[in-house]
C-alpha cells in the first residue's frame, strides 16, 4: 500500500515560519492599504490619482526588492534580510499612522514594498530549499496561504475596529500586530538546504526552449499583474458607495482574503491533476470573470461573487507561477523567482497609477476594470502559447 511520507519536524517549522513571514512582511502591510484607503480619502480628501501613486510607489519598492533578491545567494544572507523585512514592515505601518507628510508617505510605502519582496521572494526561496522535492508542491500550497491570511486579517482588523479607531490608529495598531505575529519568524534560525534537494537541484537541466518558454510565462505573469493589481488596490473604493449594503467593499475584501487562504493548496492539487498550464489557464479565465463582474452588475451578489472568484485565483496563479519558476531555476530558484516577480512588479507599478488616473477622468473604475479583464485574458492566451512550447 502506498503511503505518503509525512513532513519532518524541520519542514513543518520552515513552512510555519514562512507563512508568518508572508503574513507580516507581505500580506498585512501590503493589503491593509486597500480597506484603509477610503477612510484616508474621506478624512484627507485626496483623489484616486494620488491613491494610485501611493500604491504604485509600494510596488516600485517591491520590484526593486525582487530584483535585489536575485543577487542574494547564501542562506545566511537570505535569513538576515528576511528578518529585516519583517522589522521594516512593523516600522513602516506604524510610520504611516504617525506622520502626515506626502513625501514621507512615499518613502514609507516604497520601503514597505522592499520589505514585501523580502517576505515573498526570500522567504519563499528559503522555504523551498528547506523542503524535500516530494513535498514541495504541497508545502508551497500551504505556504502561500499566508498571503490570504494576512489580507483577511488586515481586512477584518479594519472592518471591526474602524468604529473605534481612526485610520491613523489602524495603521499603528496593525504594525503592532505584525510585530507580535512576526516574533517567531524573527527568532527562527534553523533554515537549511534539505539533503534531498541537492540531488534534485543537480538533476535540474533547462530544456532547449527554455528562453522562449520562460519569456512567455513572464509576459503572462506581467499581464496577471495588471489585471490583479487594479482590483487589489481599488476594490473597496469601487464598492464603498453601494446603496444596497453599507460597507460592501469591506465585506467583499474579507471574502477576497478568506477565498485566498486555501486557494494555493487547491490550485496545487488541480495542477497535479490536469497539469500546470491547464490549471493556470483556467485560473486566469476565472479571475477575468471575477474582475469584470462589478462592471456587468452593481448587485451585491455580483460584488461578492466577483470577490470570491478574484480571491480564489490570484494567489493560486502566483503560487503556481513561482513553483514552476523555482523548479526551472534549478540550483538558483530565488533568481528565476525574482525575475518573474520583477515582471509582476512592473505591472503593479503601472496598473494603479494608470487606473487611478482613468478613474479621475471617467468618474468611475469601469474602464480600468475592463482593461484589467483584457490583460488577464491576454495572460491566459500567453500561458496557452507557453504550454504549446513546452509540449514540443
Amino acid at each position: 500500500m502506498h503511503t505518503t511520507e509525512p513532513l519532518s519536524r524541520q519542514e513543518r517549522w520552515s513552512i510555519a515560519v514562512g507563512i508568518l513571514g508572508l503574513i507580516t512582511a507581505f500580506g498585512m502591510p501590503r493589503f491593509i492599504y486597500t480597506p484603509l484607503l477610503p477612510l484616508m480619502q474621506a478624512d484627507l480628501g485626496f483623489g484616486d490619482d494620488w491613491a494610485g501613486i501611493l500604491a504604485s510607489v509600494n510596488y516600485i519598492g517591491y520590484l526593486c526588492g525582487a530584483l535585489g533578491a536575485i543577487f542574494v545567494h547564501s542562506i545566511a544572507s537570505k535569513r538576515l534580510l528576511f528578518k529585516i523585512s519583517i522589522v521594516i514592515a512593523v516600522l513602516t505601518n506604524i510610520g504611516m499612522g504617525l506622520i502626515h507628510q506626502d513625501a514621507v508617505w512615499l518613502v514609507l510605502r516604497f520601503v514597505s514594498g522592499l520589505a514585501s519582496a523580502g517576505g515573498m521572494v526570500l522567504g519563499s526561496g528559503l522555504m523551498m530549499l528547506a523542503i524535500s522535492p516530494k513535498h514541495t508542491a504541497t508545502a508551497l500550497g500551504i505556504h502561500f496561504s499566508g498571503v490570504g491570511l494576512g489580507l483577511a486579517l488586515g481586512a477584518l482588523w479594519v472592518l471591526i475596529l474602524k468604529q473605534w479607531q481612526t485610520w491613523e490608529g489602524l495603521w499603528i495598531s496593525s504594525g503592532l500586530v505584525i510585530l507580535v505575529l512576526g516574533l517567531p519568524a524573527l527568532l527562527f534560525n534553523q533554515w537549511y538546504l534539505n539533503p534531498d534537494k541537492k540531488a534534485a537541484i543537480a538533476a535540474a537541466i533547462p530544456q532547449h526552449s527554455f528562453k522562449l518558454l520562460i519569456s512567455l510565462v513572464a509576459l503572462a505573469y506581467f499581464c496577471e499583474g495588471i489585471g490583479y493589481v487594479i482590483s487589489a488596490t481599488f476594490l473597496v473604493s469601487i464598492l464603498q458607495h453601494s446603496a444596497d449594503l453599507p460597507h460592501l467593499g469591506d465585506y467583499a475584501w474579507v471574502v477576497v482574503g478568506v477565498a485566498a487562504i486555501p486557494s494555493c493548496w487547491i490550485w496545487a492539487r488541480i495542477a497535479q491533476t490536469i497539469g500546470e498550464f491547464p490549471a493556470l489557464i483556467a485560473a486566469y479565465l476565472i479571475q477575468a470573470v471575477g474582475i469584470i463582474l462589478p462592471v456587468l452588475s452593481d448587485s451585491i451578489i455580483a460584488a461578492l461573487l466577483g470577490a470570491l472568484l478574484f480571491g480564489s485565483t490570484f494567489m493560486g496563479i502566483v503560487s503556481m507561477v513561482l513553483v514552476y519558476g523555482g523548479r526551472l531555476g534549478g540550483s538558483k530558484p530565488t533568481q528565476l523567482m525574482g525575475i518573474l516577480t520583477a515582471c509582476f512588479g512592473v505591472a503593479q507599478i503601472l496598473g494603479p497609477a494608470f487606473a487611478g488616473w482613468m478613474a479621475e477622468q471617467q468618474g468611475n473604475f469601469n474602464l480600468s476594470l475592463i482593461l484589467g479583464c483584457g490583460f488577464t485574458l491576454l495572460g491566459a492566451a500567453l500561458m496557452w502559447a507557453a504550454w504549446r512550447v513546452q509540449q514540443r
